[in-house]
């Protein structure tokens, strides 16, 4: 409510598996070449085609050697929304049609980000907790407010003076909550602020610390669905901008970064938490979750998706008055760094007479090298892959039988690199003969 107006912020899997090994068994080199025509060239090789040929005993544990379990996990976020506080023309913004939506919550929630903002842009004045809808002038990261008496209820959020400012309003009486902690300072901060419906506790919450707590009105503060309305903008929830664009000196908008915009029908947190060190998933709890990895770099002029499928927004680009136009895709995101991989299991090997396979997992998707030699300080040979994976998979060739070798792998991404693993190298001895087992081809 603003009575101002009315003069009152995955792993790559294996194509083949030993179930299609087996299902393909029909004879002793037909089935096995055709299988290994459909895996990578990297793994095309006649050591591992020996090697399923060894017996039934042997296939299930190469099949686990060469194909290590490792979780699936969402992609790394690759961009950020960046708004420019145009405040003005209906652009530089999201907006998120709320009506007759999940997202158009009313009682419990919890609504986090994550934001990179400076003071000198978004001037705006100090914040104070009071009563009334003080948060209309701050700069506008999130407005789900409604011209006139609001019905229900509404709610926004601001930076003003530095600061997080939370409004809630039902049915004309409004408080507003200040956060005491400075954010605007040049740096990604993760910010959540929650409500719950039943007493009207408010906190925010920023980097996973309470920085502030009170108690505003109670009881369900939805956007009515079907309600009659003069403005447009009304049963939308728009980010990085005052919704009418009613006066942008009053009610100024936001200029800064945005990402990981997740709504919840809960209150998340009621303590203190360690802030997510990587994009969020899902889960039954999540109303709206926004990425904005949409991309390319530039101009974001379409679909915001939401990634529960539901709720999904729309880009607003352009700006006013010769200013910077937005909102933009930006690589600059809390999460622009890299992880360097780190070793889980292995290296493991299976040895042959003239080959060798060895294996290994890492926690994050990195390149394969291993290299070897006849002693664990004379490394003669090398080979390396650079598709990016977790589950490594290499061949040593060109070896001589009963001969010992020794080994060491490593894997490296642009965050960094493991050590040669094992630091003392791993040491084995290759068989006397190359032996293959021939199966019978049996015809009805």
């Amino acid at each position: 409510m603003r009575r101002v107006r009315d003069g009152e912020g995955t792993p790559k899997a294996c194509p083949h598996t030993l179930k299609s090994f087996l299902k393909d068994f029909r004879a002793p080199s037909e089935a096995f070449d055709s299988t290994m025509q459909g895996l990578p060239l990297r793994m095309r090789h006649p050591a591992l085609r020996i090697a399923g040929l060894l017996s039934g005993l042997l296939l299930p544990l190469l099949a686990l050697t060469l194909w290590p379990s490792s979780p699936s996990v969402e992609a790394t976020g690759g961009f950020s929304l960046r708004f420019y506080g145009n405040g003005g023309g209906d652009i530089d913004r999201v907006k998120i049609l709320v009506e007759g939506r999940s997202i158009n919550v009313g009682g419990d929630f919890t609504l986090e980000w994550w934001m990179k903002a400076t003071r000198d842009e978004n001037a705006s004045s100090e914040c104070m907790s009071s009563e009334g809808d003080l948060w209309i002038y701050g700069n506008i990261l999130f407005d789900r407010d409604v011209f006139g008496a609001g019905d229900y209820g509404d709610y926004g959020i601001s930076l003003a003076g530095g600061r997080i400012a939370f409004g809630v309003n039902r049915g004309g009486n409004g408080f507003t909550l200040c956060g005491t902690r400075e954010v605007a300072d040049g740096r990604w901060h993760h910010i959540a602020v929650t409500r719950r419906g039943s007493d009207g506790w408010m906190r925010i919450f920023v980097d996973g610390e309470l920085d502030a707590e009170g108690r505003g009105p109670s009881g369900d503060i939805r956007y009515r669905d079907g309600r009659p309305t003069d403005y447009s903008n009304d049963p939308y929830l728009v980010i990085g901008a005052e919704k009418h664009d009613f006066d942008r000196s009053t009610y100024p908008s936001y200029s800064g970064w945005v990402d990981e915009v997740r709504l919840s029908r809960i209150v998340r947190y009621d303590g203190p938490f360690s802030p997510p060190t990587a994009p969020f998933m899902p889960d039954t709890y999540t109303l709206a979750l926004y990425h904005f990895d949409e991309g390319p770099e530039g101009p974001c002029t379409g679909t915001v998706i939401d990634a529960m499928g539901v709720n999904h927004g729309q880009c607003r680009y352009g700006s006013v008055d010769s200013r910077t136009p937005g909102p933009v895709y930006s690589t600059n995101t809390p999460f622009g760094t890299i992880a360097p991989p780190s070793i889980l299991s292995g290296p493991v090997l299976f040895a042959l007479a003239t080959t060798a396979v060895v294996s290994w997992t890492t926690d994050v998707e990195a390149t394969s090298e291993v290299r070897w030699g006849v002693s664990c300080d004379e490394w003669a040979q090398s080979r390396q892959d650079p598709d990016l994976t977790r589950s490594h998979v290499l061949v040593l060739d060109g070896l001589n039988p009963s001969t010992s070798y020794c080994l060491q792998v490593r894997s490296v991404n642009s965050g960094g690199g493991t050590l040669w693993t094992p630091e003392t190298g791993l040491s084995f001895t290759t068989r006397a003969v190359e032996f293959r087992v021939y199966l019978p081809l049996v015809r009805k």
